[in-house]
């Protein structure tokens, strides 16, 4: 994915900031949804294998609730980029 346009910065046009802006917004979201998955999985992993261990399963069941509501923020992040836009444009 291209992040930047071809042309000299000076002589962008609205459409071309536009599409910059997008394009790193975009990849900020993407990466930290990533991470917010791996901590899903990382805390899932952590609850199953408990196994009895009270504290193990509280640490599992903590990373989970945080990186769901992490996923939560992102998801309404995007919602808000998206309607800022179309307000703006």
């Amino acid at each position: 994915m291209k992040i930047l346009p071809d042309s000299d910065p000076s002589t962008w046009s609205l459409a071309q900031v536009d599409k910059l802006i997008e394009n790193i917004t975009k990849l900020a979201l993407d990466l930290i949804g990533g991470i917010a998955v791996i901590f899903i999985l990382i805390g899932a992993f952590w609850y199953i294998t408990a196994f009895g261990n009270e504290e193990k399963a509280q640490k599992g069941k903590t990373t989970l609730l945080w990186a769901i509501i992490g996923l939560v923020v992102i998801i309404l992040a995007q919602v808000i980029i998206s309607e800022i836009k179309n307000l703006l444009i």
